[in-house]
């Protein structure tokens, strides 16, 4: 039965149904944002080992900042480390975290020697996201690349600018498609600082620049704290307070020297040495601890500690971020903070929970208010004062009977950070956006060129995301300003300031000056926003291809003196005759060998011919000699040469092997097969074992005119078979009349002249 409206009617009634909830759940009020549910970590470490690390850090202090990461990796992760220099090489396997996995990974980190020749960042990270794309990849992933160079893969310059731009416009943006956060560190003033940063700016990761190699391990710190950015207890640098929701607590004591002791709420004293229920693992300035279902109260660390140390919980109250979503926040911009609270599944904590807890909100170090409850949303608005520093974000819940404690570090830059290429056409001004979440809209900057020559040009725009100028090489010698003016719509709001400091370069370029220059980028003046305060949304756009990479890569001139503005080229190298030679040496040893077969295959193939002949001239030796030892008279009797025949006969019996000569000689017999090959054919065999070649060169000429012994050296061997010899011999019995069963009629020797087909 249908409905009025022609349909069925239960298809009808389904319809209705999921209209009226649509206005159901329109009006009821909109809940919180669901939390994130926790997800398992994936670690992937690429470490440099080219020969400058050596310099960089000639105390190796990478190893043990390295082997605090190893340690603080959760036990349910998943991480590798490959280490690069010229070519890059899986160190330690991508494999789950286990006891076995860290004891490998401290020994294969602590045999690491910086040996390598060159720095290829590019093929590091692609090895490093070997199965983003397939199915069993899932992100989160955290990529720390720690690194003292820049882009070196080639000799020449042009080559690894070729392969920087690559990484900018190909390989970033694919890590951030696939969800992959990139930690960088700039260890020394020699690293390219800027592709470093732009590496972790553009996925969400963090960067650090540090002279210092003891400096690295607040880096690891702080990667930490975005890997696995879990919740803390408050601890004032020697005490922390458990509470009873606390099931499992790691403390990571960062000390200076000597080692550290822990004492619990009874007073018992734990330490590396006695550590009894608790798990202890103690390096170079950090010990770890990990404690399961610790005893509640007030817990006490003795040592030497420092203001990196933490004491993290697993615990069924727990504070996550929201905002900010990256490792960057703009200069003179707002802070906008926003967090969140769950309990230990990650589903959203009861309401009576959320009204016993008060915030609080530190910024580098200090106290600071407006941060408020916002439904069940931690919210606030900061104005940003802190200029180019990096800002340590510290938010705390206290519940009476507990508290929560979670942190974070961002970085403060302008919108546009800058750099300078030095190219053989002359500069390039680049601008990057500073963060992936930034989305520029009707865009108009100009470059303000003031100097010998003064003029303004237009900044295009690259299809990766970044902005750029072309200087050209033919400008006058003198000093010249660089100033960005334009606006743009950054996030549907109207910049007119983007922190740009200016530039100051003189021409022609020192000898020394750097192929890549990273400016000092701060604000000239307060950037001003204006238009709606909206949040912004990172739109990915489909990568097009690297204009760069489908154009002929220039070549740098030799006489730098009429372009001040190319960079200083290496000599040109020798003409690299032993690397040619090498390399065709594979191809000599396969000739060579070739032709070492084939003359060992036409050797035996002649072998086998002469023992053949030889044979035939026994043969011919032992006919001659019954022949010789007849007498040939008119009264040969008949049982004499019936004898001769008889001691003939026995004699080719007595050698088995020997062939008479119809056997070789006839025609009408078929031809003897090949002899045995015992080698297997190669493809590089296959023209000297061609069968027909074979039998038509050894085997043919047995049964074709002239006779194979025509092609023998002249000597004796001529003399034995010489058939007018024979001839000769034989007339003399040409008048003798023998009877009928002569033994002779049907002999091979009684050869007739006129009978051509038995010779």
């Amino acid at each position: 039965m249908l409905g009025q409206s022609g349909w069925p009617r239960p298809i009808h009634m389904r319809v209705f149904g999921v209209l009226l909830g649509l206005v159901l759940v329109s009006l009821v009020p909109a809940q919180a944002e669901t939390p994130p549910q926790p997800t398992a970590s994936d670690v992937r470490i690429l470490i440099d080992i080219s020969g400058s690390m050596r310099d960089t850090d000639p105390q190796n202090r990478r190893t043990p900042a390295i082997n605090l990461l190893i340690d603080a990796i959760p036990n349910e992760a998943t991480a590798g480390i490959w280490s690069f220099g010229r070519y890059v090489n899986l160190l330690v396997p991508h494999d789950p975290v286990t006891n076995d996995w860290r004891a490998s990974a401290r020994a294969r980190v602590a045999d690491l020697r910086a040996i390598a020749q060159r720095t290829n960042l590019g093929a590091a990270l692609d090895d490093a996201a070997y199965d983003f794309g397939f199915s069993t990849y899932s992100p989160p992933t955290d990529v720390i690349l720690i690194t003292d160079g820049q882009v070196d893969i080639a000799p020449n310059t042009d080559v690894n600018r070729v392969e920087r731009d690559r990484i900018l416009d190909t390989v970033i943006p694919r890590f951030a498609a696939a969800g992959a956060r990139i930690h960088t560190l700039a260890l020394g003033g020699a690293a390219d600082a800027g592709l470093l940063e732009q590496m972790a700016s553009q996925t969400g990761g963090v960067f650090a620049e540090v002279r210092q190699p003891a400096e690295m391990q607040s880096f690891i710190v702080r990667v930490l704290n975005s890997v696995s950015p879990g919740n803390e207890l408050p601890f004032d640098g020697r005490r922390f307070t458990v509470d009873d929701e606390v099931t499992e607590l790691t403390a990571l004591v960062m000390h200076d020297a000597g080692e550290v002791e822990l004492r619990q709420p009874d007073g018992t004293l734990n330490s590396v040495a006695s550590p009894g229920s608790q798990r202890w693992q103690a390096g170079q300035g950090y010990t770890l601890i990990s404690i399961d279902n610790p005893e509640a109260g007030r817990w006490e660390v003795l040592g030497d500690i420092n203001d990196d140390s933490r004491i993290q919980v697993v615990s069924d109250v727990n504070l996550y971020w929201t905002q900010p979503t990256g490792s960057v926040v703009l200069q003179d911009q707002p802070l906008i903070l926003e967090l969140g609270v769950a309990d230990a599944s990650g589903d959203v904590v009861p309401d009576a929970l959320i009204n016993v807890m008060t915030p609080a909100l530190r910024i580098n170090g200090r106290q600071v208010d407006g941060l408020r409850w916002d439904g069940r949303q931690l919210r606030a608005q900061i104005p940003n004062t802190y200029g180019d520093a990096d800002i340590e974000l510290e938010v705390t819940l206290d519940g009476g009977t507990f508290q929560r404690q979670i942190r974070k570090t961002v970085v403060n830059r302008p919108a546009l950070l800058s750099e300078l290429l030095v190219t053989d056409q002359g500069i390039q001004w680049r601008l990057y956006p500073a963060d992936r979440g930034l989305v520029f809209e009707q865009v108009d900057l100009q470059a303000m060129i003031e100097g010998p020559v003064s003029r303004e040009q237009s900044f295009e725009n690259h299809a990766s995301g970044y902005f750029y100028v072309n200087l050209s090489a033919d400008l006058p010698d003198g000093n010249y300003r660089l100033s960005l003016t334009g606006d743009a719509d950054v996030n549907a709001r109207r910049v007119s300031q983007f922190g740009v400091a200016p530039i100051e370069l003189t021409l022609p370029l020192p000898a020394d000056w750097p192929r890549i220059l990273n400016p000092e980028a701060l604000p000239a003046e307060p950037v001003t926003m204006t238009g709606p305060e909206t949040e912004a949304a990172f739109i990915k756009a489909p990568m097009p291809e690297f204009e760069e990479l489908s154009v002929q890569t220039p070549v740098a001139t030799d006489n730098t003196q009429a372009d001040p503005m190319a960079e200083t080229q290496e000599p040109a190298e020798p003409f690299p005759w032993l690397r040619y030679l090498l390399l065709s040496l594979p191809g000599l040893l396969i000739l060579g060998a070739f032709f070492l077969v084939y003359r060992r295959l036409d050797q035996r193939s002649k072998g086998e011919s002469e023992d053949l002949l030889a044979e035939d001239r026994g043969l011919a030796d032992v006919a001659m000699g019954d022949l010789e030892g007849l007498e040939m008279t008119a009264d040969l009797d008949d049982a004499s040469m019936d004898q001769g025949i008889d001691q003939a006969r026995n004699s080719q019996a007595d050698d088995q092997e020997a062939p008479v000569i119809d056997d070789v000689f006839d025609a009408d017999e078929a031809e003897p097969s090949p002899p045995e090959r015992t080698e297997a054919p190669r493809v590089s065999m296959e023209d000297s074992l061609d069968t027909r070649a074979l039998d038509e060169d050894v085997w043919g000429e047995l049964d074709s005119e002239p006779d194979p012994l025509d092609d023998l050296d002249a000597g004796e061997d001529d003399d034995l078979f010489d058939i007018s010899n024979l001839e000769d011999g034989l007339s003399d019995l040409e008048n003798l009349n023998l009877d009928e069963d002569d033994p002779f009629k049907d002999d091979p020797f009684d050869v007739a002249e006129d009978d051509p087909a038995k010779r």
